[in-house]
């Protein structure tokens, strides 16, 4: 059963069931009416949460301290800045549909998906364009627990995503869980659609095998110290030898989606972002960022007895965070980065570490003889900004009576009525909010 996500995103998140479909193998370039696609993977921290002075991930006095209501306005402003028409989000911790659709109408978008996974974190997905949910599976595959996969595209384009978040403590897992991975991919590539896999891997690169046994050496270190074998180490050929044996990074997972042969797959940042600029500011990497405790504890004492805060961030800066494409697509490839700071609309630098520990990444994909346009809104409200307290609302719908006010987290402020096509506040203080009208359409206001 497939299901077509409205903007009320009121949808039933626990029926995630695997989809059946019949099979068309299909060699030529898949058609589609985009010219221009700009897409993102950002790993958010237990949803934002984890700069809250009271989670201890930072030192009380230090300038990244913020709570949760103000990280997550300051990622509003950094994606409205860099404007991705997709964004695969992990670790939504306290979101639901209708907080990340909140979430999502502060940046621009107006649909989104969440991943519910029960009692662990959900993934998501946010669009400016309408979403079809595929499939995805919220138990166990091959013995193991998947840690978010699911499989949703663009409603009526020829383009699918495959959201990933892999195992963070086992790599045997990650193996299992990167079958499922490319299972789903086969199936899809075979239906002949452009396939974009994106999200936290939780592994290295082969094609960092230089930068990583170099630049990053320190880490490797720390992480034999803090006996992490299973998470991250290679101890294929001495198996019997523990933490002894743990000298080399392990590279096996990422190795499967690069040696796949059926649908070659193209990781877009190695092969299109300017990577001997990153590796010269020793900055190749997308975690950790420099919030995590690792550079601030001076307790934690690492294989030497130094406090880990003489640990550099250029010393532990990994790459695990990816875009992969589907060779004709990745071959449409026009900009590929991982953002480690943005400037805002002050002319003033921020940096991704002052949100979270992982760094985003984003991959452009366009061509010239292809078009695209984006569904219009049915319902208008004015003055926007509102600069007293009537406002008005217009739309060619006549089922528009009510809405409910949100903040841009996604709080409910109050339930408002629109009488003779106006709603009267009686008291709104200054700030940014979220109409949603009964409707389902959600519109951004401003308050002076």
């Amino acid at each position: 059963m497939k299901m077509v996500l409205s903007k009320t995103n009121k949808l039933n998140l626990l029926a995630l069931l695997f989809t059946t479909f019949s099979f068309s193998v299909c060699a030529q370039i898949p058609n589609t009416t985009l010219n221009e696609l700009k897409v993102m993977t950002w790993n958010v921290w237990y949803g934002f949460s984890q700069l809250e002075a009271s989670n201890g991930n930072l030192p009380a006095n230090h300038s990244f301290i913020a709570s949760q209501t103000e990280v997550q306005q300051k990622a509003t402003s950094f994606l409205l800045a860099e404007a991705p028409d997709i964004i695969a989000l992990q670790e939504l911790k306290g979101f639901d549909a209708n907080s990340l659709a909140s979430f999502a109408m502060s940046y621009g978008h107006d649909y989104s998906y969440i991943f519910d996974r029960d009692t662990k974190q959900p993934t998501g997905v946010t669009s400016k364009y309408p979403l079809e949910f595929l499939e995805g599976q919220n138990g166990t595959y091959n013995g193991t627990n998947l840690e978010g996969t699911f499989a949703i595209k663009l409603q009526n384009q020829s383009i699918v995503f495959i959201v990933v978040h892999l195992n963070s403590a086992n790599k045997s897992h990650r193996l299992k869980e990167s079958n499922y991975v490319l299972e789903l991919y086969n199936k899809y590539r075979e239906l002949n659609n452009h396939v974009v896999l994106l999200g936290d891997f939780n592994s290295m690169s082969i094609t960092d095998r230089v930068y990583a046994e170099t630049k990053i050496d320190k880490r490797l270190k720390y992480r034999i110290f803090k006996d992490k074998c299973k998470h991250e180490l290679n101890k294929v050929n001495q198996p019997d030898a523990g933490m002894e044996a743990c000298t080399t990074w392990d590279y096996s997972v990422m190795d499967l989606y690069w040696n796949y042969i059926d649908y070659p797959i193209k990781d877009t940042t190695n092969e299109f972002a300017n990577r001997e600029s990153y590796v010269a500011d020793s900055f190749w990497g997308t975690f950790p960022s420099s919030s995590v405790k690792l550079f601030h504890d001076a307790s934690n004492l690492d294989h030497e007895n130094n406090s880990t805060t003489t640990h550099l961030q250029e010393e532990h800066l990994a790459r695990i965070d990816y875009v992969l494409a589907s060779t004709e697509l990745a071959s449409l490839t026009s900009d590929a980065r991982i953002i480690h700071s943005y400037t805002n609309t002050q002319n003033q630098t921020v940096l991704i570490d002052e949100m979270s520990d992982h760094y985003p990444v984003s991959a452009t994909f366009k061509a010239s003889n292809l078009s695209i346009t984006k569904p219009k809104m049915s319902i208008n409200v004015s003055p926007n900004p509102l600069k007293g307290n009537t406002l008005r609302v217009s739309s060619s719908s006549t089922d528009i009576n009510s809405a409910v006010l949100f903040d841009v987290t996604g709080r409910k402020i109050m339930d408002v009525f629109i009488q003779n096509d106006l709603i009267d506040f009686d008291s709104l203080h200054e700030g940014a909010y979220l109409l949603r009208f009964n409707t389902g359409l959600v519109k951004r206001i401003l308050k002076y």
